[in-house]
């Protein structure tokens, strides 16, 4: 890997992991950009021209990419690689009448009235920008660098992106046939883009597959699953509506990731723990709730399952976490000033490293 000279070691400490074992310590991964380097222009301050080219143009995202990566140190089990980014279950694009626009991401304009009436379109403008950035970030890598899967997960929150939350909502209670039949619909879309990524991107990521904004490696077919919105809903609607696309996708994938975003989803924690065959929990803490250091005893309890545990931890988190939480699949991302702040880092999680 042209970027990351010592990735034969975080990739043997990631095929712990995902064994529930330790290797030499915890996985960590610590990225520091050099604060010597010319930032990147931030898209919000870019003509509106500019920033549908910072979203959608392979080769302006790829220049972008390599920019950042030759810029970068990637510490632990950091690693270079393209996220195919194209919005937050952005699986929404691929129905007749989605309409979407390019902002600080991309956003979609309720289009869907009707469950009943949701269409999938293969010629969509994101699916098949979606098939064609990973088949362009494939073929510039040659190796160099890991192509992400796609940030198309989340059943319920693609309809909430077509119906609108609120509307979705309501239809939950008033047809929920109707909102089952589209939710289906729309877990077939996953299926499909997700195997199709994969066989694209699996020979370039040394047979594995990787979700870059969290920086995981799994030697198989792995990426994320998430209802953001269910934060909104009840538990019981939780089992209704969202637990069946969570039990389809986690017999899909090999190594399943779920993002838990935010405090309120606690109360569907015991439904999450009883999917067999997912494999990781990854911890969100969310701007204004109280940090994941509160949080002890679920987090124990998400280790006690039997799943993998993934936390996104400021650095006067990680000595707490640590003495707290067992060791063993175990990944904790943060960021460093500099390189020596990054092995600094390292070596504090390998000193704190136990059973």
């Amino acid at each position: 890997m042209r970027y990351k000279t010592d990735w034969e070691q975080a990739k043997a400490r990631f095929e712990a992991f995902w064994q529930g074992e330790i290797l030499d310590r915890c996985c960590v991964s610590v990225k520091a950009f050099d604060q010597n380097a010319k930032p990147l222009p931030w898209k919000m301050t870019l003509s509106e021209e500019e920033r549908l080219a910072w979203w959608t143009d392979p080769e302006a995202i790829i220049a972008r990419n390599r920019y950042e990566m030759e810029h970068t140190y990637y510490g632990g089990e950091a690693f270079p690689a393209i996220f195919i980014n194209l919005g937050a279950s952005g699986h929404a694009g691929f129905f007749k009448g989605a309409r979407h626009y390019f902002e600080d991401s991309v956003w979609f304009f309720p289009s869907l009235e009707d469950p009943n009436e949701i269409e999938f379109d293969e010629d969509s403008y994101l699916y098949q920008k979606t098939i064609e950035f990973a088949k362009a970030f494939t073929e510039d890598s040659g190796g160099d660098y890991m192509v992400s899967m796609p940030d198309s997960t989340g059943n319920a929150d693609a309809l909430s992106h077509l119906m609108g939350p609120d509307n979705l909502m309501m239809a939950m209670l008033e047809d929920p046939d109707g909102v089952q039949n589209a939710l289906q619909k729309i877990d077939k879309s996953y299926h499909k883009v997700m195997r199709e990524v994969y066989a694209i991107v699996k020979e370039n990521n040394q047979g594995g597959s990787v979700v870059d904004w969290l920086s995981t490696w799994a030697p198989g077919f792995h990426a994320q699953m998430q209802c953001d919105m269910s934060v909104m809903i009840s538990n019981p609607m939780f089992k209704e509506f969202t637990m069946p696309e969570l039990q389809s996708q986690c017999k899909l994938l090999e190594y399943p990731l779920y993002h838990f975003d935010g405090i309120e989803q606690i109360r569907h924690l015991d439904d999450l723990l009883s999917v067999p065959n997912l494999r990781a929990i990854q911890w969100t803490q969310v701007a204004g709730q109280p940090p994941v250091t509160d949080y002890i005893p679920e987090l124990r309890k998400i280790q006690q399952a039997g799943k993998n545990l993934i936390i996104i931890a400021n650095h006067d988190q990680i000595e707490p976490l640590m003495e707290n939480l067992s060791s063993k699949g175990l990944l904790l991302l943060t960021g460093a000033a500099s390189k020596d702040e990054a092995d600094a880092i390292i070596k504090k999680v390998a000193k704190l490293t136990h059973e």
